[in-house]
């Protein structure tokens, strides 16, 4: 079967250099658009988890590093079938390049997810089905990397590595019915093609966002990288001689710029409920309809009357509520409150229009943890990108300038 022409003009290393140069700057400004977006809204707007409290946070990043691990051994599959068909050495590129941000969100997804259980499961590791699934993928990257290094013949190498990455495919629908054909810790997919999402609204709108912005950083970080390989296997072509640079104009600043300016102008103008503690109920003593949230202290019933108190560590309330109380809510944990403020009342007492249990357990830690790890390993393996193209341009210059001395 020939592929179409448009393919193999792309496969031509100085087309391919030219047109991933031009694409570059609108890849990058697009991501980071979109990430600070999505992290904006993932922990500005979008609410505390019921059960989780602020740990859920970490689903933001977690997902979409898992699904892109899966997506870049795929694209990385794919590429080495491509180059044992049709012996195309761009595809075989693009694999090699794209494994070591694969290997990267594979270990993100690894991390975050044993951050993220500590606080839900109660341990840092569990030989789940999904988790060791995903650990074998990390294994896979790793293989693949040092098949190619081992090997000083690149085409040797090129062969033996997509077959390793073919072979490893099996493993990619084992990771994503893992919590269906088993009974693992894990939960269900949230985000269905046929049924409706489970999340919360601003909750979905954070994660997709996110997933899009982490799968343009891998766009960018391949290309970088697949440029300095590029480089490296054609050196001797005539057209390194005359590499085109990449142009970054003002318009491709303004699109994170313009992310920024929306969040500022949505902060500004958000009308944000301001929820307060039992503290600030006492000392304001609101008139109008309140929302606060306190740590419950006992819980006493008569069928559908209930009499709650909230405290904040300095003042205690007392929430009267009549219906039916959710079956989270229990002592030590949190309460989230909407109702009218009785002034008159001895001792200070809420009438609750709605009562919603709340995890608030403090997380802060943990969800901190993640990211700064994130934002470490994805830096490293950017700066990693630009050091491979700056080593194969340096390359190319000394011998250019060998050959002029001659």
């Amino acid at each position: 079967m020939k592929l179409p022409n448009f393919v193999y003009r792309f496969s031509s290393p100085k087309y391919f250099y030219s047109m991933s140069g031009k694409l570059l700057p609108w890849l990058a400004g697009i991501s980071f658009a979109l990430m600070i977006l999505g992290l904006y809204i993932g922990f500005a707007i979008a609410p505390t988890h019921s059960e989780q409290g602020e740990s859920y946070r970490i689903i933001f990043l977690h997902v979409p590093t898992a699904s892109n691990s899966m997506m870049i051994y795929m694209i990385m599959a794919t590429s080495g079938a491509i180059f044992l068909i049709w012996r195309i050495k761009l595809a075989d590129t693009i694999a090699a390049a794209s494994a070591p941000i694969g290997a990267a969100f594979t270990f993100l997804a690894l991390v975050t997810g044993s951050i993220w259980g500590k606080p839900t499961w109660g341990t840092w590791w569990q030989w789940d089905a999904r988790l060791t699934s995903e650990l074998i993928l990390l294994f896979l990257y790793f293989g693949y990397m040092a098949l190619r290094a081992a090997m000083d013949d690149r085409q040797n190498a090129a062969r033996s590595s997509a077959v390793l990455a073919l072979v490893g495919v099996v493993n990619i629908p084992i990771i994503h019915f893992s919590v269906d054909w088993w009974n693992t810790l894990h939960q269900g997919a949230t985000v269905s093609k046929i049924a409706k999402p489970s999340m919360e609204g601003t909750m979905l709108s954070s994660m997709l966002l996110m997933l899009f912005a982490l799968s343009l950083f891998y766009a960018v970080v391949a290309l970088i990288r697949a440029r300095g390989l590029a480089l490296q296997q054609d050196s001797r072509g005539s057209w390194v001689r005359d590499l085109p640079g990449m142009n970054i104009r003002p318009l491709h600043w303004l699109i994170p710029i313009a992310a920024i300016g929306y969040i500022g102008y949505h902060a500004a103008t958000y009308d944000h409920v301001r929820i307060m503690t039992p503290t600030q109920v006492v000392t304001e003593s609101p008139v109008e309809s309140i929302e606060f949230r306190g740590t419950v202290e006992s819980i006493s019933s008569t069928g559908n009357q209930h009499q709650i108190l909230l405290s904040d560590g300095a003042e205690q309330i007392q929430v009267s509520f009549n219906g039916n109380i959710p079956k989270q809510l229990r002592t030590h944990w949190g309460a989230h409150v909407t109702g009218s403020y009785q002034q008159d009342a001895t001792p200070p007492t809420v009438v609750a229009s709605s009562i919603a249990a709340l995890n608030i357990r403090d997380h802060t830690g943990y969800v901190l943890s993640a990211y700064g790890i994130a934002l470490i390993v994805l830096l490293l393996n950017l700066l990693g990108a630009i050091r491979t193209s700056r080593e194969a341009k340096r390359s190319i210059a000394r011998q250019i300038r060998q050959q002029a001395n001659r």
